[in-house]
């Protein structure tokens, strides 16, 4: 079992055994006498329904990634959100399904007490289980992302290992008689992983003194650094890509079995949604009229797939933009009416015949204007890589990465966003694209992400 499903099964595992508890210890409290199994049973279907249902929420605003340094920070806030949510859907269903129970001061006593019960298992507990040994490493890397790695890995104790020397390019290479002063290094330290890239001359002339030592003199575990950084940050490093990278990802297509599934779901899923969003676009039109009579509808035009343009529709929400126009001015601001509908993503409902014609994808890199995109194509190798597969209304890259780029030229966001972008294409499928639909359904509810 691997480290990330080992945790994820204590996760989920922990949480269903906590709504377990959180019952019996309510039923205990309110009746003050140890449950007896027919007052556990009466209660245990409507309350299954809500442990069902916290499940679905809590795997929607996170609590089931990774627990990195990022989420370890964001961990106590998305606990309260989200027993927030549970109260009101626990509320709606026990209020409206007719589940026969009484009285409701159960289900106070249900949600106060699983509350109180799910943040000490998730802020407290889990901690605890995290590994008490954590074995020696050395990472042979160069540049930012190394150093980014080593921090995450080091100062988080999920991970059962840590870096005790970072040893870059300008070091291997200058180092006299290097292959004897790592082999003291290991044997003093007992080092039990070797984590290197490639890249460099010095580090990739190196690589094959690993590997004898792995066969001959040492017992360790040896990993590529660019996998390692991919499964820990759920994203490729940018500077470390070679064109082997492009053989493997992207002169070979993904099945078309998925190709054909994921158009089925777009044609589908936009019409569906259409329905309903016709029925508010009148609203919608007389509530724009009415702030500053102007256009209801803006067009705008995109890189779509293989660089082609395309035009997207939206509904208009600032002032000065003409229904048909194509230009975006960084200047104008959005109107009172256009501020809802760009938090509620109402603006973004007409896009929804981009989908149905081909254009967009409900899941895929959001697409870029064709001025920014030359820029960025000038000026971060490999850039057009992410025009290879169509753009889509939500992404990977949007679910990940909140400090994007907004207005203007940014290249150091920009690639911090392209390589989640490339992590999507390299392992993309319905598993993913289910994930990050759920959590695209998180940030319009928090208001976050773009």
């Amino acid at each position: 079992m691997g480290e990330r499903t080992r945790e994820l099964f204590v996760l989920i595992a922990g949480d269903i055994l906590v709504f377990n508890i959180a019952l019996w210890v309510t039923l205990f409290v309110r009746y003050l006498e140890v449950p007896s199994f027919q007052l556990l049973a009466s209660h245990f279907p409507p309350f299954l329904t809500f442990s069902g249902v916290w499940l679905v929420v809590f795997f929607i605003l996170g609590l089931y990634d990774k627990h990195t340094n990022l989420l370890k920070k964001l961990l106590v806030n998305r606990i309260i959100y989200a027993q927030a949510i549970n109260v009101v859907v626990a509320g709606i269903l026990f209020f409206v399904v007719p589940f026969g129970i009484t009285p409701k001061t159960n289900l106070v006593l249900y949600l106060i007490i699983s509350t109180i019960l799910l943040s000490l298992w998730r802020i407290k507990i889990i901690p605890s289980l995290s590994p008490k040994q954590r074995h020696k490493a050395v990472l042979i890397a160069d540049g930012h992302n190394a150093v980014e790695l080593a921090d995450e890995i080091n100062n988080n104790d999920r991970y059962n290992y840590y870096f005790i020397r970072i040893i870059d390019e300008e070091t291997l290479s200058n180092t006299k008689d290097f292959e004897s002063k790592i082999l003291s290094l290991m044997e003093k330290e007992k080092i039990e992983l070797i984590v290197a890239d490639s890249q460099g001359d010095s580090i990739k002339a190196f690589l094959p003194v690993l590997f004898d030592l792995s066969f001959l003199k040492f017992e360790f575990t040896f990993l590529d650094f660019n996998r390692l950084y991919e499964d820990t940050f759920d994203r490729v490093p940018i500077s470390m890509l070679e064109y082997d990278w492009f053989i493997n990802n992207i002169s070979q297509s993904k099945s078309a079995i998925y190709d054909a599934i994921k158009r089925l779901i777009d044609i589908v899923g936009s019409l569906a949604l259409l329905l309903p969003a016709v029925a508010i676009f009148p609203l919608v039109a007389i509530a724009i009229k009415l702030e500053d009579k102007g256009g209801i509808f803006y067009t705008t035009t995109r890189v779509g797939q293989f660089n082609k343009p395309i035009t997207i529709y939206k509904l208009r929400t600032k002032n000065g933009v003409d229904s048909g126009s194509s230009a975006l001015n960084s200047t104008l601001v959005d109107t009172k009416v256009g501020t809802f509908l760009r938090k509620t993503r109402i603006d973004e409902l007409p896009q929804l015949i981009n989908v149905l014609r081909g254009d967009l994808s409900f899941i895929g890199p959001r697409p870029e204007m064709p001025a920014l995109a030359s820029v960025y194509a000038e000026k971060i190798p490999y850039y057009n890589t992410r025009h290879f597969i169509k753009p889509g209304l939500s992404g990977w890259a949007q679910i990940n990465n909140f400090d994007v780029p907004r207005g203007g030229v940014d290249v150091e966001r920009t690639i911090t966003k392209l390589s989640y972008d490339l992590f999507y294409l390299e392992r993309r499928s319905l598993l993913l694209d289910v994930q990050i639909t759920f959590k695209t359904l998180a940030t319009i509810i928090m208001r976050t992400g773009t």
